[in-house]
């Protein structure tokens, strides 16, 4: 299949509400029902009760006994970028490259997507709709002795499946070291066996499902997010979105090329690689004890001011999962975070302001984020140098709210952490005073970044949950 074919199969299956589950309440009473019929337990306990999991010496870090999986360890940051010029934090150091990955196949024509009620234990409701697969290389190699993943082969046996997506993709760099994940779609032509706990979805119901808090987990969204609506070097063809309307019509002529558009894509580029040179930080490994205003204990690691985060234990019990007994530690953010992009009609084509975000955990310097990513959005909007732009979305009611949910981050690494998901409308021709870390791109630039690994995943995140939700029936 071509790229013009894939495409239009992807802008087909984003427009379809209805395919194996007749409408997205189907959809809704599936999910409920497995909600109700399985039972998880996820205890929190104390760091040093954890099973296989300790503090190892030289330098103090939280391990497993296994050296495999993740660990957790010191970081000193020195940069001239942003407010702080230095602090010190715990980061989850997490080498493996991961699989997160959706199988498809046409089902009466139209192209579905494998979903499965899955259970993190720092899920704030347990049960999310995760991706086919979704596994560390430590747990689809079987280090934790349960079985391998359903549906692992479609990804890594070579002709089983075609190839639509294949992308590492960065994971939150303010909280991994480094950290990358292959996102992938992979498509079969016949039938696939299923198991209870898995369901066939098309993309405009996935999409639909985002409309809501909490289903559709972060793994994923980073991956919808990768998928095309259009392809941006194309001029839109109306012909494929009849009957779309409102802004659902404004995300689909914001994917396609334009000459509408404020920069081209060699200025965008020029825009991130002297942000790269242009700004540094600097990342120096310390034990975990050595780390300014934390405190380090059996119970727990954390700040000494109650602000930011910190490292819990959990015990949890779970018989959908492939090892269904296990310990291990979380991120505890007790704030809820926020995430937003501004956008707006430039030459009638909608742009989004990007941010260019530089973070301790990032593989190649600055990246391309939201124009605000904060956590404990409370609190730091008292501070006297809230982020930029903050107060667009803390007060549109002179805006257009085009986008406004509550998300779930990655429930296998942080506990109970969510994020408001926001995207607000500025009217044509307000004008605000950009710093040179800022720059207003359209959807299609930004999927074009994407596609090579320049877009953080809380953009990622936010792009995925824009579709064309506004259609004529």
């Amino acid at each position: 299949m071509s790229f013009a074919g894939v495409r239009q199969a992807f802008l087909q299956s984003c427009r379809a509400m209805a395919g194996e589950f007749p409408d997205l309440d189907a959809v809704r009473d599936w999910f409920a029902a497995k909600d109700r019929c399985h039972r998880f337990e996820v205890r929190q306990v104390p760091l040093a009760s954890l099973n296989q999991w300790h503090y190892a010496p030289g330098p103090l870090r939280l391990v497993h006994r296994s050296g495999r999986f993740f660990s957790i360890e010191g970081i000193r940051v020195e940069t001239g970028f942003g407010p702080a010029p230095t602090w010190d934090q715990p980061i989850i150091n997490q080498p493996e490259v991961g699989i997160l990955g959706l199988l498809a196949r046409e089902i009466d024509g139209v192209l579905h997507f494998l979903m499965q009620a899955k259970m993190e234990p720092g899920n704030i409701n347990i049960l999310q709709l995760s991706p086919t697969v979704q596994a560390t290389h430590s747990n689809y190699s079987r280090v934790h002795q349960g079985s391998a993943p359903r549906y692992l082969e479609y990804f890594t046996e070579p002709g089983l499946a075609r190839v639509l997506l294949d992308q590492l993709q960065p994971e939150q760099g303010a909280r991994f070291l480094r950290k990358r994940n292959r996102n992938m779609v992979v498509a079969v032509d016949g039938p696939v066996p299923m198991h209870e706990d898995f369901c066939w979805l098309t993309l405009g119901q996935i999409k639909a499902l985002l409309a809501h808090d909490n289903i559709v987990n972060m793994d994923a969204r980073t991956v919808v997010s990768l998928i095309p609506l259009a392809d941006p070097d194309e001029s839109p063809d109306y012909g494929l979105v009849d009957g779309v309307t409102g802004f659902g019509l404004d995300i689909y002529l914001s994917f396609c090329r334009s000459d509408k558009e404020r920069h081209t894509m060699d200025r965008l580029m020029a825009w991130l690689t002297a942000g790269k040179a242009r700004h540094a930080m600097r990342v120096l490994p310390l034990p975990l004890d050595r780390l300014r205003s934390w405190m380090v204990t059996d119970t727990d690691i954390r700040h000494e001011s109650g602000l930011y985060f910190s490292v819990i234990g959990v015990d949890v019990a779970a018989k959908t999962r492939e090892s269904t007994r296990w310990s291990q530690p979380l991120l505890h953010h007790k704030g809820q975070g926020l995430v937003g992009f501004l956008c707006q009609r430039h030459g009638g084509v909608l742009h989004f302001l990007a941010r260019g975000s530089l973070e301790p955990g990032n593989r190649d310097g600055m990246e391309i984020g939201p124009t605000v990513a904060c956590s404990e959005v409370a609190a730091r909007s008292q501070r006297t140098c809230p982020p930029r732009f903050l107060e667009h979305f803390l007060d549109p009611e002179h805006l257009v709210v085009r986008y406004d949910t509550v998300q779930s981050e990655e429930g296998g690494r942080f506990y109970h952490f969510q994020n408001r998901y926001m995207v607000v409308e500025l009217p044509p021709g307000q004008n605000l005073a950009l710093p040179e870390h800022y720059i207003w791109m359209t959807l299609g630039q930004l999927w074009r970044m994407a596609r090579h690994g320049h877009v953080n995943i809380e953009a990622r995140n936010l792009i995925a949950c824009l579709g064309l939700l506004e259609t004529l029936p």
